[in-house]
């Protein structure tokens, strides 16, 4: 499949993940309720935190997302969460979804270890956008500190868009605070 090269726009829904008994992911259930989403003309946030993406290993939310794809669901229609603490995961996941056409992809910072300054997180998404080394790569940053308690700084977002003007595409601003969400808007909004 050839890499989706259009800007995702409207809605996008926070699919959640739902599980079997025996804790795995139920395949089935999620491509339906998927489908039904995309039938009310909703793209799909699928692996961010409603989806429980990190209880899950990323051979399951490969296969997930080999399963909406061979369902017949648009990848263009598609935005999953890619960010680990695991910089390989991360990598792994990330040129998955643009293996498959993906609109862009989620991306939290890497979040295990607290107080990593910008040149840390600078480091974790270049690293990552070098190893995927697709310039169908859209990244989408996921600043989300009341989850992952390492926030993404206007610094930051301005410092990689400088280096990576084609491939970071835009944010996610939870952090509930609208000061700092217009503090995005005001510096980066196009």
């Amino acid at each position: 499949m050839s890499p989706s090269t259009k800007r995702i726009r409207g809605v996008l829904a926070p699919v959640v993940t739902p599980f079997k008994a025996d804790l795995s992911p139920d395949r089935a259930r999620f491509i339906s309720h998927c489908q039904w989403l995309v039938s009310q003309n909703c793209g799909l946030a699928v692996f961010g935190t409603n989806s429980e993406a990190n209880s899950m290993s990323a051979e399951e939310r490969m296969a997930l997302l080999d399963a909406l794809v061979a369902a017949g669901i648009d990848p263009s229609r598609m935005m999953p969460g890619t960010g680990c603490c695991s910089i390989t995961e991360t990598v792994a996941l990330t040129a998955h979804a643009v293996e498959h056409g993906c609109a862009g992809v989620l991306m939290l910072p890497a979040f295990y270890y607290k107080n990593v300054g910008d040149e840390g997180l600078y480091r974790y998404f270049s690293e990552v956008v070098q190893r995927a080394g697709d310039t169908h790569l859209k990244i989408y940053l996921y600043h989300i500190p009341p989850v992952a308690i390492v926030g993404i700084t206007p610094g930051l977002v301005e410092r990689l868009l400088k280096a990576y003007p084609n491939t970071v595409a835009g944010i996610k601003d939870s952090s509930g605070d609208w000061n700092n969400s217009k503090t995005f808007l005001d510096a980066f909004a196009r």
